[in-house]
């Protein structure tokens, strides 16, 4: 055992208890502490002022958790925007669907009065009034629709969609007989008929008025309609 004063150890002591020394001098500190109660009270000392090192727990698993996370969050996101991708794709085909429609189904023209001929006008007993109507432009009708305003004027329109189709066949709404029950749509409608037009309040043509002497009813006309 080597024989090492007591001051050359207290010089020592705070190096080893920093480990910053030697590995002989730590050895030689401890040597000396075997033997001596002063050197030994002074390290106790020394130890218990100071300060102890927090450790701090390191949780295994918060990379699983970032990692976990971002997936997460990149699943939502790739959710998000897939059901973005199907609401926008369903709009798209709704809006095409809406525009086929628009253009080739919904009858929302109005054939003009200028193209219309109106002839072989009459009534019968029950108060119909018959007419023979001619669109010479060349395409389908699809839609007569009936109207009347507040003032007692019934209007009688021809629709079709934006997109015209050639007429394909002489017996369609576009060349052929038509009637209107006058009793019939006063008693539905609750109101007079004081006048009848093809056309619409801005575009007409006077078919009859009420006051109007008509002939009877074709024969022609009457037979189209098993009258």
């Amino acid at each position: 055992m080597r024989d090492v004063p007591c001051e050359i150890i207290e010089d020592l002591m705070p190096l080893v208890v920093d480990d910053v020394c030697s590995e002989e001098s730590r050895e030689m500190v401890e040597e000396h502490l075997a033997h001596c109660k002063q050197c030994q009270l002074k390290w106790e000392r020394m130890k218990a002022d100071l300060p102890i090192p927090e450790k701090k727990n390191v949780d295994a698993t918060a990379d699983d958790r970032v990692i976990k996370g971002m997936a997460s969050t990149w699943k939502k996101g790739k959710k998000k925007s897939f059901l973005k991708g199907v609401f926008l794709s369903s709009l798209s085909i709704a809006v095409l669907v809406l525009a086929y429609a628009g253009l080739f189904e919904w009858q929302i023209t109005s054939v003009p009065v200028d193209n219309a001929e109106i002839s072989d006008v009459g009534k019968t007993e029950d108060g119909k009034i018959m007419y023979h109507l001619n669109i010479d432009d060349g395409y389908s009708v699809n839609t007569l629709k009936y109207s009347m305003d507040d003032n007692g004027n019934f209007y009688i329109t021809a629709k079709r969609p934006v997109v015209k189709e050639k007429a394909k066949h002489l017996s369609t709404l576009e060349r052929g007989y038509d009637f209107i029950d006058v009793p019939d749509q006063e008693s539905m409608r609750g109101q007079k008929i004081k006048a009848i037009y093809f056309g619409t309040q801005k575009d007409r043509k006077l078919i009859w008025k009420k006051g109007m002497d008509l002939p009877d009813a074709s024969e022609e006309a009457k037979e189209s309609f098993g009258f």
